[in-house]
């Protein structure tokens, strides 16, 4: 049960930071494919056989688009 409670808790701040994001005009994408806050929230805490990392692509010195890119687990 703690660990459902964490993995919600986890869903939620994630999702809060990319809907900030987002608000921010910078895009969300999810391999490569636009994406919501929710679907990449989502497919990061229930990642299994590997993990998502971030991908920021800048413009000027800003951040413009972040990727989430899954990494299989060796």
């Amino acid at each position: 049960m703690k660990q459902k409670k964490k993995q919600e808790k986890e869903m939620e701040d994630l999702r809060s930071e990319l809907r900030e994001y987002r608000r921010q005009g910078i895009e969300l994408l999810l391999d490569g494919e636009s994406s919501t806050p929710k679907e990449i929230a989502r497919a990061c805490v229930i990642a299994e056989d590997g993990t998502y990392m971030r991908d920021y692509t800048g413009e000027g010195g800003e951040i413009r688009r972040i990727n989430f890119e899954f990494v299989e687990d060796e």
